[in-house]
Protein backbone atom coordinates (compact mmCIF):
# COMPACT_ATOMS: atom_id res chain seq x y z
CA UNK A 1 0.00 0.00 0.00
CA UNK A 2 1.31 3.08 -0.93
CA UNK A 3 0.58 6.72 0.65
CA UNK A 4 -2.18 7.62 -2.37
CA UNK A 5 -3.64 4.39 -1.59
CA UNK A 6 -3.78 4.71 2.05
CA UNK A 7 -5.78 7.87 2.13
CA UNK A 8 -8.19 6.66 0.09
CA UNK A 9 -8.47 3.62 2.41
CA UNK A 10 -8.65 6.23 5.43
CA UNK A 11 -11.64 8.34 3.82
CA UNK A 12 -13.47 5.43 3.55
CA UNK A 13 -12.44 3.78 6.69
CA UNK A 14 -14.19 7.53 8.24
CA UNK A 15 -17.63 6.15 6.96
CA UNK A 16 -17.16 3.33 9.23
CA UNK A 17 -16.15 4.40 12.74
CA UNK A 18 -18.85 5.38 14.97
CA UNK A 19 -20.68 9.29 14.48
CA UNK A 20 -18.27 10.86 16.64
CA UNK A 21 -15.54 9.21 15.21
CA UNK A 22 -16.21 10.16 11.80
CA UNK A 23 -16.51 13.79 13.06
CA UNK A 24 -13.41 13.85 14.65
CA UNK A 25 -11.71 12.36 11.87
CA UNK A 26 -13.22 14.96 9.64
CA UNK A 27 -12.33 17.86 11.48
CA UNK A 28 -9.09 16.46 11.85
CA UNK A 29 -8.30 16.98 8.56
CA UNK A 30 -5.91 17.99 6.41
CA UNK A 31 -3.56 15.53 7.05
CA UNK A 32 0.43 16.26 7.04
CA UNK A 33 1.93 16.09 3.43
CA UNK A 34 6.02 16.62 4.87
CA UNK A 35 8.52 16.26 4.58
CA UNK A 36 8.95 13.73 7.06
CA UNK A 37 12.14 13.17 9.43
CA UNK A 38 13.84 9.65 11.21
CA UNK A 39 16.48 9.89 13.47
CA UNK A 40 18.40 6.77 13.93
CA UNK A 41 20.47 7.09 16.80
CA UNK A 42 23.10 4.30 17.76
CA UNK A 43 23.39 5.08 21.23
CA UNK A 44 26.13 4.47 23.26
CA UNK A 45 29.27 5.35 20.77
CA UNK A 46 29.94 3.27 17.65
CA UNK A 47 32.70 1.93 16.14
CA UNK A 48 33.05 3.75 12.96
CA UNK A 49 35.99 1.72 11.76
CA UNK A 50 33.71 -1.25 11.84
CA UNK A 51 31.64 0.05 8.76
CA UNK A 52 32.44 3.45 6.20
CA UNK A 53 35.87 5.09 7.92
CA UNK A 54 37.85 1.67 8.17
CA UNK A 55 41.74 2.00 8.97
CA UNK A 56 44.56 -0.03 8.04
CA UNK A 57 47.41 -0.79 10.97
CA UNK A 58 48.67 2.32 12.22
CA UNK A 59 52.25 2.49 13.90
CA UNK A 60 52.38 -1.24 13.23
CA UNK A 61 49.52 -1.66 15.83
CA UNK A 62 45.83 -2.66 14.50
CA UNK A 63 43.18 0.13 14.75
CA UNK A 64 40.38 -2.31 14.59
CA UNK A 65 41.45 -6.00 14.67
CA UNK A 66 38.64 -7.64 12.58
CA UNK A 67 40.27 -7.10 9.84
CA UNK A 68 43.76 -5.98 7.97
CA UNK A 69 42.94 -3.42 5.33
CA UNK A 70 39.56 -2.17 3.83
CA UNK A 71 38.12 -2.69 0.79
CA UNK A 72 37.09 -0.19 -1.69
CA UNK A 73 33.97 0.33 -3.64
CA UNK A 74 33.27 3.37 -5.71
CA UNK A 75 33.87 6.49 -3.79
CA UNK A 76 33.06 4.59 -0.39
CA UNK A 77 36.07 3.05 1.59
CA UNK A 78 34.39 -0.16 4.26
CA UNK A 79 35.59 -2.56 6.85
CA UNK A 80 35.59 -6.21 4.81
CA UNK A 81 33.63 -7.65 7.94
CA UNK A 82 30.19 -9.47 8.38
CA UNK A 83 27.98 -8.61 11.19
CA UNK A 84 27.17 -12.18 12.24
CA UNK A 85 25.30 -13.27 15.22
CA UNK A 86 24.43 -16.86 16.84
CA UNK A 87 20.81 -17.78 16.69
CA UNK A 88 19.17 -20.79 17.27
CA UNK A 89 22.93 -22.08 17.30
CA UNK A 90 23.78 -20.88 13.47
CA UNK A 91 25.94 -18.04 12.88
CA UNK A 92 24.04 -16.13 10.69
CA UNK A 93 25.17 -13.01 8.80
CA UNK A 94 22.47 -10.42 9.97
CA UNK A 95 24.20 -7.47 7.10
CA UNK A 96 27.42 -6.47 6.39
CA UNK A 97 28.85 -2.84 5.05
CA UNK A 98 29.22 -4.36 1.58
CA UNK A 99 26.24 -5.67 0.79
CA UNK A 100 24.42 -1.83 2.29
CA UNK A 101 26.24 -0.56 -0.17
CA UNK A 102 25.37 -3.00 -3.10
CA UNK A 103 21.66 -1.86 -1.97
CA UNK A 104 22.20 1.77 -1.24
CA UNK A 105 25.66 3.81 -2.48
CA UNK A 106 23.82 5.90 -4.73
CA UNK A 107 21.68 7.29 -2.02
CA UNK A 108 24.16 7.89 0.80
CA UNK A 109 25.38 10.76 1.76
CA UNK A 110 28.64 10.31 4.27
CA UNK A 111 29.85 12.19 6.49
CA UNK A 112 33.11 11.28 8.03
CA UNK A 113 35.33 12.90 10.70
CA UNK A 114 32.50 14.88 12.05
CA UNK A 115 33.96 16.29 15.75
CA UNK A 116 31.60 16.39 18.70
CA UNK A 117 33.89 17.88 20.63
CA UNK A 118 32.89 15.72 23.73
CA UNK A 119 33.78 12.06 25.00
CA UNK A 120 30.61 12.85 27.32
CA UNK A 121 27.49 10.75 26.27
CA UNK A 122 25.06 13.76 27.28
CA UNK A 123 27.33 16.65 25.46
CA UNK A 124 27.75 14.09 22.27
CA UNK A 125 24.07 13.25 21.35
CA UNK A 126 22.95 17.27 22.09
CA UNK A 127 25.11 18.52 19.85
CA UNK A 128 24.80 15.06 17.12
CA UNK A 129 20.89 15.94 16.98
CA UNK A 130 20.68 19.25 18.07
CA UNK A 131 23.88 21.33 16.25
CA UNK A 132 24.35 23.01 19.62
CA UNK A 133 26.16 21.90 23.15
CA UNK A 134 26.63 25.31 25.23
CA UNK A 135 23.05 24.96 26.37
CA UNK A 136 19.68 22.69 25.67
CA UNK A 137 17.94 23.09 22.71
CA UNK A 138 15.08 21.31 21.05
CA UNK A 139 16.16 18.17 18.80
CA UNK A 140 16.03 18.79 14.74
CA UNK A 141 12.72 16.13 15.02
CA UNK A 142 11.17 18.84 17.41
CA UNK A 143 11.81 21.78 15.46
CA UNK A 144 9.93 19.55 12.29
CA UNK A 145 7.18 18.23 14.58
CA UNK A 146 6.67 21.83 15.59
CA UNK A 147 6.40 23.38 12.43
CA UNK A 148 3.91 21.46 11.32
CA UNK A 149 1.78 21.39 14.55
CA UNK A 150 1.44 25.55 13.99
CA UNK A 151 -1.24 24.86 11.83
CA UNK A 152 -2.93 20.92 12.07
CA UNK A 153 -3.68 18.83 15.01
CA UNK A 154 -1.50 15.75 14.81
CA UNK A 155 -2.14 12.96 17.32
CA UNK A 156 1.21 11.91 17.46
CA UNK A 157 3.10 14.43 15.77
CA UNK A 158 6.64 13.64 17.36
CA UNK A 159 7.13 9.90 17.86
CA UNK A 160 10.38 8.54 20.04
CA UNK A 161 11.74 6.15 22.17
CA UNK A 162 13.89 5.71 24.90
CA UNK A 163 17.57 6.65 24.56
CA UNK A 164 19.16 9.38 21.77
CA UNK A 165 18.43 13.12 22.25
CA UNK A 166 14.61 14.20 22.35
CA UNK A 167 14.21 17.29 23.85
CA UNK A 168 11.52 19.54 23.19
CA UNK A 169 11.70 22.13 25.44
CA UNK A 170 8.28 22.59 26.05
CA UNK A 171 7.36 23.65 21.85
CA UNK A 172 5.51 20.25 21.00
CA UNK A 173 4.43 16.56 22.90
CA UNK A 174 6.33 13.53 22.73
CA UNK A 175 4.70 10.39 22.11
CA UNK A 176 6.06 8.06 23.93
CA UNK A 177 4.17 4.70 22.71
CA UNK A 178 4.57 1.47 21.00
CA UNK A 179 2.21 -0.20 17.96
CA UNK A 180 0.45 -1.89 21.39
CA UNK A 181 0.17 1.43 23.32
CA UNK A 182 -1.27 3.04 20.21
CA UNK A 183 -3.56 0.02 19.61
CA UNK A 184 -5.06 0.53 23.63
CA UNK A 185 -5.41 4.61 22.58
CA UNK A 186 -7.23 4.24 19.17
CA UNK A 187 -9.69 1.32 20.46
CA UNK A 188 -10.67 1.97 24.44
CA UNK A 189 -14.24 -0.27 23.95
CA UNK A 190 -11.34 -2.79 23.45
CA UNK A 191 -9.52 -4.58 26.74
CA UNK A 192 -6.23 -3.66 26.84
CA UNK A 193 -3.63 -6.16 25.04
CA UNK A 194 -6.64 -7.50 22.91
CA UNK A 195 -6.09 -8.73 19.42
CA UNK A 196 -7.66 -6.18 16.55
CA UNK A 197 -9.88 -9.43 15.92
CA UNK A 198 -11.72 -9.50 20.06
CA UNK A 199 -15.03 -8.82 20.11
CA UNK A 200 -15.60 -5.20 21.63
CA UNK A 201 -16.52 -4.41 25.22
CA UNK A 202 -19.56 -2.75 23.48
CA UNK A 203 -21.73 -3.28 20.32
CA UNK A 204 -21.29 -0.05 18.08
CA UNK A 205 -24.76 1.24 19.02
CA UNK A 206 -23.66 1.32 22.41
CA UNK A 207 -20.07 3.12 21.82
CA UNK A 208 -22.20 5.60 19.56
CA UNK A 209 -24.42 6.28 22.92
CA UNK A 210 -21.54 6.79 24.99
CA UNK A 211 -20.14 9.16 22.72
CA UNK A 212 -23.18 11.27 22.34
CA UNK A 213 -23.83 11.35 25.82
CA UNK A 214 -20.16 12.40 26.89
CA UNK A 215 -20.88 14.94 24.34
CA UNK A 216 -23.64 16.29 25.52
CA UNK A 217 -22.00 16.46 28.94
CA UNK A 218 -18.85 18.57 27.47
CA UNK A 219 -21.23 21.06 25.80
CA UNK A 220 -23.22 21.46 29.26
CA UNK A 221 -19.88 22.02 31.05
CA UNK A 222 -18.92 24.43 28.43
CA UNK A 223 -21.90 26.57 28.60
CA UNK A 224 -21.62 25.86 32.70
CA UNK A 225 -17.57 26.83 33.07
CA UNK A 226 -16.47 30.73 33.86
CA UNK A 227 -13.03 30.26 34.88
CA UNK A 228 -10.51 30.41 32.16
CA UNK A 229 -8.49 27.22 33.62
CA UNK A 230 -11.45 24.92 33.58
CA UNK A 231 -12.50 26.51 29.91
CA UNK A 232 -8.82 25.71 28.77
CA UNK A 233 -8.90 22.44 30.77
CA UNK A 234 -11.80 20.91 28.59
CA UNK A 235 -10.49 22.26 25.26
CA UNK A 236 -7.40 20.12 26.31
CA UNK A 237 -9.93 17.07 26.70
CA UNK A 238 -11.76 17.85 23.71
CA UNK A 239 -8.48 17.98 21.61
CA UNK A 240 -6.96 14.89 22.96
CA UNK A 241 -10.21 13.10 21.83
CA UNK A 242 -9.94 14.47 18.54
CA UNK A 243 -6.39 12.97 18.38
CA UNK A 244 -7.82 9.86 19.49
CA UNK A 245 -10.23 9.31 16.98
CA UNK A 246 -7.26 10.36 14.49
CA UNK A 247 -5.37 7.57 15.87
CA UNK A 248 -8.08 4.94 14.19
CA UNK A 249 -6.87 5.40 10.86
CA UNK A 250 -3.15 5.16 11.55
CA UNK A 251 -3.97 1.93 13.61
CA UNK A 252 -6.38 0.00 11.36
CA UNK A 253 -3.37 0.21 8.77
CA UNK A 254 -0.19 -1.67 10.93
CA UNK A 255 0.47 -4.98 9.32
CA UNK A 256 -0.61 -7.82 11.48
CA UNK A 257 1.75 -9.48 12.92
CA UNK A 258 4.65 -6.85 13.22
CA UNK A 259 7.58 -6.85 11.45
CA UNK A 260 10.42 -9.08 13.34
CA UNK A 261 14.16 -10.06 12.35
CA UNK A 262 12.41 -13.75 11.35
CA UNK A 263 9.52 -11.82 8.72
CA UNK A 264 12.98 -10.16 7.39
CA UNK A 265 15.21 -13.26 7.73
CA UNK A 266 15.03 -16.96 6.79
CA UNK A 267 16.41 -19.47 9.73
CA UNK A 268 15.56 -17.17 12.95
CA UNK A 269 12.44 -18.16 13.63
CA UNK A 270 10.84 -17.25 16.82
CA UNK A 271 13.89 -16.42 18.18
CA UNK A 272 14.24 -12.42 19.36
CA UNK A 273 17.76 -11.69 19.74
CA UNK A 274 17.72 -8.90 22.48
CA UNK A 275 16.51 -5.70 21.36
CA UNK A 276 16.03 -5.88 17.90
CA UNK A 277 12.14 -6.81 17.03
CA UNK A 278 11.27 -3.66 19.09
CA UNK A 279 12.93 -1.28 17.44
CA UNK A 280 11.87 -2.89 14.35
CA UNK A 281 8.35 -2.55 15.26
CA UNK A 282 9.12 1.32 16.28
CA UNK A 283 10.11 1.96 12.76
CA UNK A 284 7.33 0.15 11.45
CA UNK A 285 5.01 2.43 13.35
CA UNK A 286 6.54 5.47 12.55
CA UNK A 287 6.46 4.75 8.53
CA UNK A 288 2.73 4.28 8.91
CA UNK A 289 3.07 6.92 10.75
CA UNK A 290 4.20 8.99 8.49
CA UNK A 291 1.79 7.70 5.76
CA UNK A 292 -0.95 8.33 7.62
CA UNK A 293 -0.19 12.07 7.98
CA UNK A 294 -0.57 11.32 11.71
CA UNK A 295 3.30 12.06 12.26
CA UNK A 296 5.44 14.02 11.54
CA UNK A 297 9.11 12.93 12.54
CA UNK A 298 10.46 10.11 14.76
CA UNK A 299 13.48 9.30 16.67
CA UNK A 300 14.56 5.83 17.29
CA UNK A 301 17.26 4.60 19.24
CA UNK A 302 19.54 1.02 19.42
CA UNK A 303 21.39 1.04 22.45
CA UNK A 304 24.14 -1.20 23.42
CA UNK A 305 27.54 0.50 21.70
CA UNK A 306 29.31 1.83 24.58
CA UNK A 307 32.23 -1.17 24.32
CA UNK A 308 34.58 -0.36 26.95
CA UNK A 309 35.14 -4.21 26.40
CA UNK A 310 35.02 -6.23 24.21
CA UNK A 311 34.48 -4.18 21.87
CA UNK A 312 34.76 -5.87 18.01
CA UNK A 313 32.60 -8.82 18.70
CA UNK A 314 29.93 -6.76 20.52
CA UNK A 315 30.26 -3.80 18.03
CA UNK A 316 29.29 -6.29 15.02
CA UNK A 317 26.18 -7.51 16.79
CA UNK A 318 25.07 -4.24 17.63
CA UNK A 319 25.79 -2.58 13.93
CA UNK A 320 24.55 -5.93 12.27
CA UNK A 321 20.89 -4.86 13.61
CA UNK A 322 21.76 -0.95 13.01
CA UNK A 323 21.84 -2.05 9.39
CA UNK A 324 18.93 -4.33 9.54
CA UNK A 325 16.73 -1.51 10.42
CA UNK A 326 18.19 0.75 8.20
CA UNK A 327 17.74 -1.55 5.57
CA UNK A 328 13.88 -1.87 6.46
CA UNK A 329 13.58 1.55 7.07
CA UNK A 330 15.08 2.79 3.18
CA UNK A 331 13.14 -0.05 1.50
CA UNK A 332 9.58 -0.32 3.34
CA UNK A 333 10.10 3.78 3.45
CA UNK A 334 9.90 2.68 -1.04
CA UNK A 335 7.24 0.56 -1.01
CA UNK A 336 4.85 2.61 0.65
CA UNK A 337 5.79 5.74 -1.46
CA UNK A 338 7.80 8.00 1.28
CA UNK A 339 11.39 7.72 -0.40
CA UNK A 340 10.52 11.55 -2.40
CA UNK A 341 9.32 12.74 1.31
CA UNK A 342 11.61 11.49 3.82
CA UNK A 343 14.51 11.89 5.28
CA UNK A 344 16.75 9.45 7.39
CA UNK A 345 19.62 10.39 9.66
CA UNK A 346 22.25 8.07 11.45
CA UNK A 347 24.48 8.88 14.13
CA UNK A 348 25.69 8.05 17.68
CA UNK A 349 27.29 10.50 20.29
CA UNK A 350 30.84 9.87 19.02
CA UNK A 351 32.95 6.85 18.10
CA UNK A 352 35.12 4.52 19.42
CA UNK A 353 39.13 4.90 20.27
CA UNK A 354 41.55 3.84 17.91
CA UNK A 355 43.49 1.85 20.58
CA UNK A 356 42.31 -0.77 22.93
CA UNK A 357 42.44 -1.05 26.08
CA UNK A 358 43.13 -3.58 28.83
CA UNK A 359 39.61 -4.92 27.93
CA UNK A 360 39.92 -5.63 24.37
CA UNK A 361 37.72 -2.90 24.58
CA UNK A 362 37.45 0.76 22.99
CA UNK A 363 36.81 4.19 25.18
CA UNK A 364 34.98 7.39 23.67
CA UNK A 365 36.94 8.99 21.09
CA UNK A 366 35.20 12.59 19.38
CA UNK A 367 34.82 12.70 15.80
CA UNK A 368 32.03 10.25 14.41
CA UNK A 369 30.27 9.54 11.47
CA UNK A 370 27.09 10.55 10.28
CA UNK A 371 24.60 8.97 7.57
CA UNK A 372 21.84 11.06 5.67
CA UNK A 373 19.44 9.40 3.23
CA UNK A 374 16.69 12.27 1.86
CA UNK A 375 15.38 13.48 -1.85
CA UNK A 376 17.21 17.15 -1.65
CA UNK A 377 20.22 15.39 -0.59
CA UNK A 378 22.75 13.86 -3.21
CA UNK A 379 23.64 10.61 -2.35
CA UNK A 380 26.72 8.77 -3.72
CA UNK A 381 29.30 10.73 -1.89
CA UNK A 382 31.84 11.13 1.10
CA UNK A 383 32.33 14.41 2.68
CA UNK A 384 35.08 14.72 5.61
CA UNK A 385 37.72 11.87 6.14
CA UNK A 386 39.78 11.23 9.37
CA UNK A 387 43.65 10.80 8.73
CA UNK A 388 45.40 7.50 9.46
CA UNK A 389 45.74 7.82 12.85
CA UNK A 390 41.59 8.70 13.13
CA UNK A 391 41.69 12.18 13.99
CA UNK A 392 39.75 14.25 11.71
CA UNK A 393 41.06 15.86 8.35
CA UNK A 394 40.17 19.57 7.09
CA UNK A 395 37.61 19.97 4.38
CA UNK A 396 37.38 23.06 2.07
CA UNK A 397 34.31 25.13 3.29
CA UNK A 398 33.86 26.25 -0.79
CA UNK A 399 34.58 22.47 -1.34
CA UNK A 400 33.64 20.21 1.20
CA UNK A 401 34.80 17.19 -1.00
CA UNK A 402 38.12 18.44 -1.00
CA UNK A 403 40.52 17.93 1.97
CA UNK A 404 43.04 20.74 3.00
CA UNK A 405 46.30 20.96 5.16
CA UNK A 406 45.90 21.84 8.84
CA UNK A 407 46.89 25.78 8.54
CA UNK A 408 45.14 26.09 4.56
CA UNK A 409 42.09 27.54 5.51
CA UNK A 410 40.12 24.38 5.63
CA UNK A 411 37.68 23.20 8.89
CA UNK A 412 37.02 20.71 10.57
CA UNK A 413 33.47 18.73 10.28
CA UNK A 414 31.10 19.29 13.09
CA UNK A 415 27.12 19.02 13.91
CA UNK A 416 26.64 22.40 13.71
CA UNK A 417 27.59 22.68 9.69
CA UNK A 418 25.26 19.57 9.75
CA UNK A 419 22.08 20.54 10.88
CA UNK A 420 22.34 23.95 9.60
CA UNK A 421 21.58 21.74 6.22
CA UNK A 422 18.98 19.73 7.96
CA UNK A 423 17.41 23.00 8.58
CA UNK A 424 17.13 24.57 5.11
CA UNK A 425 15.87 21.52 3.15
CA UNK A 426 13.58 20.83 5.85
CA UNK A 427 12.10 24.63 5.71
CA UNK A 428 13.47 25.25 9.23
CA UNK A 429 15.60 28.55 9.17
CA UNK A 430 12.58 30.58 10.70
CA UNK A 431 13.87 28.53 13.75
CA UNK A 432 17.33 30.49 13.78
CA UNK A 433 16.70 33.45 15.34
CA UNK A 434 15.22 31.90 18.59
CA UNK A 435 17.82 28.51 18.14
CA UNK A 436 21.38 30.27 16.01
CA UNK A 437 24.17 27.62 15.24
CA UNK A 438 27.77 28.08 15.66
CA UNK A 439 29.89 27.76 12.95
CA UNK A 440 29.44 28.22 8.81
CA UNK A 441 27.27 27.70 7.29
CA UNK A 442 28.52 25.37 3.90
CA UNK A 443 26.97 23.43 1.42
CA UNK A 444 26.98 19.95 2.05
CA UNK A 445 23.49 18.56 0.82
Amino acid sequence: MNRRTFLKAASSLAVLLPWAGRKAFAQSQPLYQGPFLLSLQADGGWDTTMFFDPKAPYNDKPINKAYTLPATQGVFQYAPVSFTQTINGVAMELHSPKRFLDSFQNRLLLLNGVDTQTNAHPVGTQFVWSGYVASAYPSIGALLATKASQSLDLPCAYLVTSGGYTTTLGLVPVSRVSAAGMRNLAYQERFPGAADTDPPLFSSQMSQRIQQANDQRNQRLAQQLSMPESKDALARYNKAMLARSGLVPLVASLPSPSVTLGSLMDGVGTANPDSINSVLQQAELALYGFLSGTTVSASISLGGFDTHSNNDATQLIRLGYLFVVLDYVLNKAAELGLSDKLYVVVGSDFARTPAYNVNNGKDHWNPTSLMVFGPNVQGGRVLGATAANQYPDYVDPNNPAQLLPQGSGGIVLKPSHIHHELRRVLGLTNFDSAYPLLDTDIRLF
